[in-house]
């Protein structure tokens, strides 16, 4: 990674990322369809299916934000679903959607590098657009695998740099200018969207990231690339024995 990328990236890690996370909140979800044009809400659908869902399954939500990827697995009616994130103000637009009587979802706020759960009680593991933003990547992993039991699967569902030549050119343009300015005029937050075109530059290729699930310990990993390679799927699987 380009070293003054990589500090730039930095310079906004943790505490800062759960502040600017705390202030767009309320407007988390418009920004993220509109930005997207709405692709986002079948990448997350496409993410949920690979959980492979069974009706009595425990899963994880990892940096679940207001809980759209939580809701989708919950329409699998599995025994229950927990969402993580250190936002609270995250957290807060999540519970609102669940209302008072969900009883399948629990909501915890901790840090994905720490995760207070007990090893290998969970079905399966996701994290949908976070893991760009956390501080170690391999020990985030490293926790996802702890807590999945053995033969479960791991989901990583991450924005991606497109790698076709006019749709790379196209997607600098619209991260550099269009988007940083749509982000900052909705969302009241000066550098949120300057941030995230960052963060996605920063994240390794697919033949980094690979290598790396590896090294945290999972079994055949696959990625799949959807919509020019604007996102990626990362999937693994823990051992079984």
């Amino acid at each position: 990674m380009n070293s003054s990328r990589e500090n730039t990236i930095t310079r906004h890690l943790p505490a800062s990322v759960r502040r600017m996370f705390d202030t767009i909140a309320p407007r988390y979800d418009l920004l993220n369809h509109l930005l997207s044009f709405g692709l986002d809400i079948r990448w997350r659908k496409k993410a949920v299916k690979f959980l492979a869902v069974q009706k009595e399954g425990k899963f994880l939500d990892i940096g679940a934000g207001t809980g759209d990827v939580s809701m989708e697995i919950m329409k699998a009616m599995p025994a229950y679903v927990i969402g993580a994130d250190f936002s609270l103000n995250m957290l807060d637009i999540f519970r609102k959607k669940m209302g008072p009587g969900e009883t399948r979802a629990s909501l915890v706020s901790c840090d994905a590098l720490s995760l207070p759960f007990r090893d290998e009680i969970f079905d399966g593991t996701i994290v949908a657009f976070g893991i760009r933003n956390f501080r170690d990547r391999l020990l985030a992993m490293r926790e996802m695998l702890r807590v999945l039991k053995p033969g479960g699967i791991s989901v990583i569902l991450e924005l991606s740099r497109p790698r076709k030549p006019i749709v790379s050119q196209l997607y600098w343009i619209y991260s550099r200018a269009l988007l940083p300015l749509v982000g900052r005029i909705i969302s009241r937050h000066n550098s949120a969207y300057r941030y995230l075109p960052e963060s996605i530059r920063g994240f390794p290729l697919e033949e980094e990231f690979l290598p790396l699930m590896v090294k945290a310990g999972y079994n055949e990993t696959k990625a799949y690339t959807l919509t020019f390679g604007a996102a990626t799927i990362y999937v693994g699987r823990k051992n079984k024995v």
